[in-house]
Parts: C-alpha cells; structure tokens; sequence
C-alpha cells in the first residue's frame, strides 16, 4: 500500500508561507499604529498636566512670561498630536491593507486544506476498494481450491 502524496504540497509550503509573512507584516504595522496611539496618550497626558499647571499658576501672582510658555508648549504638544494622527491614519490605511492581504492568503491557504481533505478522502476510498478487490480475489481463489479439492476428492474415492 503506498503513502498518500498531496500534489499540490509544495504549492501548499508557499502559500502557507506567504500567509506567515503577511500575519508578520499586520502585526508590525498594527504595533506601529499602537506605538503612535500610545505616543497621542502621552502627548494628550502631558498637555493636561500643562493645563493643570497653567491654571494652577493663574490664582496667585502671573508671571507672564511663564504663561507664555507654558501656552507655546501646549501649542507644540498639540502641533505633535495632530501630526501623530495624520501619521495613525495613513498607518491605519496600511493596516486595514494588510488585514486584507492576509484574509486573502489564509483564503488560500483553507482552499488548498480542503482540496487536501477532499483527494485524502478519495484517495483512502480508492485504497479501500482495492484492498477489498484483492481480498474477494483472494476469497474467490480459495473457493475455487476448495471445489477443485472437492471434485478431486470425488474422483478419487470411487
């Protein structure tokens, strides 16, 4: 009995590889979207510190040149927040790509399985049905030892 050999196993390595490499490149480009999502945070964190700060510094004596630049840095905080989110949506853009990608590779990955799973099932079937042609041989070939034996037994004892 020989061993069942998918024909399309190598085709099957590739893509199988494929889909890895794309899972690897959604995982990069979705940690670099949480990376700057974390970055936003802290910006946001840190201008609500400053925030705290500059009206903390409003009930007592103004010092004017410190509220100037306290209100230039939350400007710059702002400025880094609105460019971290310009760079969120493009690496968002290209995220939703490789999802896509990789819905599409793991598509062919399960086609190329059931296709498996399909000559698998058949080609067991097939050995199946061979191995029950040569035991009805077989049984076939010991009944007719059997008569021959018989019809040589009659003939034999007169």
């Amino acid at each position: 009995m020989s061993n069942y050999q998918f024909r399309f196993q190598s085709v099957e390595m590739v893509r199988r590889r494929s889909r890895d490499q794309a899972a690897k490149a959604f995982e990069q480009a979705d940690l670099a979207r949480r990376m700057l999502a974390a970055q936003v945070e802290d910006l946001l964190a840190e201008h609500r510190q400053q925030h705290a700060v500059q009206n903390s510094a409003l009930q007592g004596h103004v010092d004017a040149q410190r509220l100037l630049e306290s209100q230039r840095y939350q400007l710059h905080l702002m400025q880094q927040v609105a460019g971290l989110k310009s760079q969120i949506q493009m690496v968002e853009a290209e995220v939703e790509r490789r999802r896509k990608t990789l819905v599409s590779k793991e598509q062919e990955v399960q086609t190329l399985e059931r296709l498996k799973a399909r000559e698998l099932e058949a080609w067991n079937h097939t050995q199946l049905r061979r191995e029950q042609e040569a035991l009805d041989a077989w049984a076939g070939f010991q009944h007719w030892l059997r008569v021959s034996q018989s019809h040589l037994d009659d003939y034999s004892h007169p």
